[in-house]
């Protein structure tokens, strides 16, 4: 590693427990909680409340295969548990494997629970977050609470329990939420219900998180997983200038949202031609929410994060997108992340790129935006972080 300076990870991920939903779901749902199925080809963990399927494969997650060869992306279908990463649901080992990376923090999601925003059943959708916030917070980030933290995972269905369960999550620690990317059809996030939810998330400084996959309908519109994939970032970026255009955040200055692992250069020219629709088309658009006079560009900037893992396009446009707004990811521990060769990966990434501006997308930027206890300042680089 040459990079001068220890990374912040902006999106990282745990590997829950296979037995992490029979152990702590509420008792009335133990049995539809997620369970390990050994099978002659491979374990599987079966979601029985999965809209999107109910089989989860565990070579598509996070196997030891990578260190073997650190290209593999997307891993294979079969796998066996003793395959799994130990840092993905050890901290101990995580650690140590961020000791190696050199990383100094990382913020950190689920794994299997990005599949439950499919749930059908929010009760049971409910109690499966709220199983899996538990383990967060008091097992897995506090055994490295300066170093691992967490975020949570939040349902938007009853804004008043939701509200409470946000507030719980930061009294345990977690430092952000994970909502879902796009609603079911015809909910939309403009909707005045959700506005207590919007002013807790501001007034507990809880940063509101839209990771790719997260999401009540999914993202596969052609069929064709290259295209599917390669456009993967289409739901976040209507779901994001949707609530900007709709005065969402105009309305909660204090509030702050997140891409996470969409990678990063869509926002170049979302942000430009936001300014000019807005400049030119007010007199016959119709309604919007924009009311504290700032440009959706500036109010981008003010309260936008976006994360990427491999984005050079976003790196050499970072004056458009915001030199504050850019943070880098690693995913670890998913196959397509950039473990065990993180340094190395953005060090190619950030070539040309001044030192001031690596640290802030490499380390200062996730820490400003989550307001983590970490020390901004880098030892012999006093200029960089001014």
């Amino acid at each position: 590693m040459t990079l001068p300076f220890k990374l912040v990870s902006g999106d990282s991920h745990v590997v829950e427990p296979h037995d992490l939903w029979t152990k702590r779901i509420d008792k009335r749902f133990r049995d539809q909680a997620p369970y390990l199925e050994v099978r002659e080809e491979g374990d599987v963990l079966i979601c029985p409340g999965s809209a999107a399927g109910d089989v989860i494969t565990l070579g598509m997650m996070a196997t030891k295969a990578k260190y073997d060869d650190p290209l593999l992306t997307f891993g294979n279908d079969h796998g066996r548990w003793e395959q799994i990463v130990e840092g993905g649901y050890n901290p101990d080992e995580r650690i140590k494997t961020m000791d190696r990376e050199g990383i100094e923090a990382q913020m950190t999601y689920c794994s299997v629970g990005l599949v439950m925003y499919q749930f059908p059943d929010r009760e049971y959708r409910y109690a499966a977050f709220r199983a899996f916030n538990d383990w967060l917070a008091q097992e897995y980030c506090a055994a490295s609470p300066n170093r691992l933290f967490g975020v949570a995972m939040l349902p938007t269905d009853d804004v008043e329990r939701d509200v409470k369960e946000l507030e719980r999550c930061a009294k345990m620690g977690l430092r952000g939420a994970m909502i879902a990317v796009s609603l079911d059809k015809g909910e939309s996030y403009n909707d005045p219900k959700f506005e207590r939810l919007w002013a807790a998330a501001a007034d507990l400084q809880m940063p509101l998180s839209l990771h790719v996959g997260a999401s009540e309908e999914h993202f596969y519109y052609t069929g064709n997983k290259f295209t599917d994939f390669s456009l993967c970032y289409t739901p976040v970026m209507y779901t994001i200038v949707g609530m900007i255009f709709e005065g969402v955040l105009d309305r909660h200055p204090g509030m702050k949202i997140l891409s996470v692992e969409n990678d990063a250069a869509w926002a170049v020219g979302c942000l430009e031609r936001m300014d000019n629709r807005w400049r030119m088309d007010q007199k016959w658009a119709g309604s919007h929410g924009l009311i504290s006079g700032r440009k959706p560009s500036e109010i981008f900037h003010d309260q936008v994060g976006i994360s990427f893992m491999f984005d050079r396009s976003a790196i050499l446009c970072r004056d458009i997108i915001g030199k504050t707004n850019l943070m880098y990811g690693d995913d670890y521990p998913h196959h397509d992340g950039t473990w065990p060769l993180t340094a190395e990966t953005l060090e190619r990434q950030l070539e040309g790129v001044p030192l001031e501006d690596q640290v802030r997308i490499g380390r200062t930027n996730t820490i400003d935006f989550y307001k983590l206890p970490i020390e901004t300042h880098v030892p012999g680089l006093e200029t960089a972080t001014a």
